[in-house]
């Protein structure tokens, strides 16, 4: 077995210890400060020193109670069994991982506490958190969340300690532990102060606070939600900080009325865009790009919402195919004429060019994978 130095002092930094197995892929140790990946967290990296022998710790992993170090070659030449090895961590590489673990904790004993919803899925990398909860909240209740989150983190110091429990005690905490438990018959339990407690085998911060400012970079269907910790947190809001003063500066308003002013200005440019469409394809149907075999074909080159398209078409002269080529080798076509069917007519792109698509008769659309350089000389079939 391999003695879990992290556990007691995640703090440290190094260590010596003794090889007492080597593997093709690296070595293990009677005892470690290299977390080795597991529960969603990624392995510690750093190096292994023998003597003037120095070697990558590249990645760490568990063979039931071993743990093994993945090292650089050429270490089998050099390393031995019985050998007393020192051990350095890449001590802003742990503290990043300590940041992000310590903030999923919080995050997610925030949305049970205050809303009773479950984290379904956290991956803990260097700096960087995802999380998907059990179901979507709304805007008020995700504002609430973060606003206690984001406490937590800098202002309120709440104390993170870990103990291990032995299982046939673990009942005691059955009511009160957030999430499941593994089936190893001795479990670590993470326990923020007063406020959560989990069956965690990761490595922790000593509270809180330390966890810093978080940049939320990505939020799906309020469900699914992607930050940055650390320095990449710290990066993200100076950069987006200085870019929201500069355009508030340049279209001289106030910063705090920024968000409101854009958000009419973007309504109101949505509706002139919808107007110039449907005028745009008011004037295309009735004057087609080309006439082919009776066939009225128009073409625009234009970037427009399907759906308002295909309301717009339902106006359009009968025996027309409409056809949109927008950015990203993405074709769209429109039909109602019974000879010229627009899934048909995608298949033949699909053939020449590559790609995937379908749609009916009636409409279909395909993302080619090389761009036509023409595409009304290819309508010409």
């Amino acid at each position: 077995m391999t003695e879990k130095l992290y556990w007691d002092a995640p703090y440290d930094t190094s260590f010596t210890a003794e090889v007492i197995e080597l593997t093709p892929e690296g070595i293990i140790l009677d005892k470690t400060l290299f977390y080795p990946e597991g529960g969603n967290q990624i392995s510690d990296k750093g190096v292994i020193i023998k003597d003037s022998n120095k070697f990558n710790v590249e990645f760490v992993s568990k063979s039931n109670d071993l743990i093994v170090h993945h090292l650089s070659d050429p270490f089998r030449e050099k390393l031995k069994i019985g050998d007393i090895i020192k051990g350095e961590i890449d001590w802003e590489y742990r503290y990043g991982i300590m940041r992000a673990h310590s903030s999923q904790h919080v995050l997610s004993a925030i949305f049970k506490n205050q809303l009773d919803i479950d984290t379904l899925k956290a991956n803990i990398s260097f700096e960087e958190v995802s999380l998907h909860i059990s179901k979507s909240v709304n805007e008020n209740e995700l504002k609430d969340i973060l606003r206690q989150f984001l406490k937590f983190c800098t202002i309120q110091k709440l104390q993170f300690r870990s103990k291990i429990v032995p299982r046939n005690e673990i009942r005691d905490y059955n009511k009160k532990l957030r999430g499941g438990f593994s089936a190893e018959n001795n479990l670590r339990i993470i326990e923020i102060e007063d406020y959560d407690i989990n069956c965690c085998g990761g490595t922790h911060l000593e509270n809180s606070s330390e966890i810093g400012p978080i940049y939320f970079h990505e939020i799906k269907k309020r469900k699914e939600f992607k930050y940055f910790v650390g320095n990449k947190a710290i990066e993200m809001l100076s950069k987006e900080n200085f870019d929201v003063i500069d355009l508030a500066g340049s279209l001289n308003i106030s910063i705090t009325n920024l968000h409101k002013t854009l958000e009419t200005q973007f309504v109101q440019l949505r509706e002139e865009n919808e107007k110039l469409t449907l005028k745009t394809l008011e004037l295309l149907a009735n004057s087609p790009t080309f006439t082919l075999k009776g066939i009225n074909i128009g073409v625009l080159n234009l970037e427009v919402d399907y759906k308002l398209v295909s309301k717009a078409f339902k106006k359009f002269p009968p025996k027309y195919v409409l056809v949109i080529k927008s950015y990203k080798k993405k074709i769209q076509i429109l039909s109602n004429d019974e000879v010229f069917k627009a899934n048909e007519i995608i298949n033949e792109l699909i053939k020449k060019f590559g790609g995937k698509g379908g749609g009916s008769p009636r409409s279909a659309q395909a993302t080619l994978d090389n761009e036509p350089v023409d595409i009304i000389s290819e309508l010409r079939f």
